[in-house]
């Protein structure tokens, strides 16, 4: 009898010890330019990690048992800066997402002097899908508060053929003081609407203050993270 429970514990092990599958891989690029100050790089850091704790976030990632999304983080600034905060890991339990929320507070922006380069932003976050898990979707967010000024343009990373499968979404702060003395060609809005944003079903959310960023992060992740948006591709 003893003989035939540990051969039948053998055959159910691989069953109760099945990898957590991944609905969604997703790259969070966040802008540290030198337009966002320190205070504003802490607010985007801080911004998501709360989003993170939110509980329709946290069933957004983890839909059922079993079932995650896989995220990864960085900053960005000129062309050759990109800083991993939090590197690619699969969330697929309460645990899992504190401590990737967790990682991203444990230490202050590189505060690195560069220009926005966007499009090597987006080209690196691309890149970084070599070293995800397997997942059903990929998207990117870009957050940021103006146009690409420096190194490869967007739109040659969306021409280049890299983007197959790959859905980029927009989260724009804008200064509406800066940009009331500036020339449309500056307004970031359509610029991301034009030159980032990309894929069946990819958006834009815009604000007006840094402060906002935590709501904005997290309406954003519930819309791109849901069923619904993935049955929209």
């Amino acid at each position: 009898m003893i003989r035939a429970l540990v051969v039948l514990s053998l055959l159910l092990a691989p069953l109760t010890a099945r990898a957590a599958e991944c609905h969604a891989a997703l790259v969070l690029a966040l802008d540290l330019s030198d337009s966002v100050d320190a205070h504003e790089a802490d607010l985007q850091r801080k911004g998501l990690a709360a989003a993170l704790r939110d509980d329709a976030v946290r069933a957004a990632i983890m839909p059922r048992p079993e079932l995650g999304a896989a995220l990864m983080a960085f900053e960005w600034n000129n062309p050759s800066f990109q800083r991993v905060i939090a590197g690619w890991r699969l969330l697929s339990s309460p645990t899992a997402i504190d401590a990737f929320a967790d990682r991203l507070t444990a230490g202050p922006s590189a505060r690195v002097h560069g220009q926005t380069g966007i499009g090597a932003a987006m080209r690196y976050a691309v890149r970084s899908f070599a070293n995800a898990p397997p997942c059903t979707r990929k998207l990117i967010d870009i957050s940021g508060d103006g146009p690409g000024n420096t190194g490869i343009p967007p739109t040659s990373v969306r021409k280049s053929g890299e983007l197959a499968n790959i859905t980029i979404n927009g989260l724009v702060i804008r200064n509406p003081a800066l940009d009331s003395a500036q020339p449309p060609a500056r307004d970031p809005l359509p610029y991301y609407q034009k030159n980032v944003k990309f894929g069946p079903g990819a958006f834009v959310i815009v604000i007006d203050s840094y402060d906002d960023y935590a709501d904005a992060i997290r309406r954003k992740l519930l819309r791109e993270l849901s069923p619904n948006f993935a049955a929209a591709r």
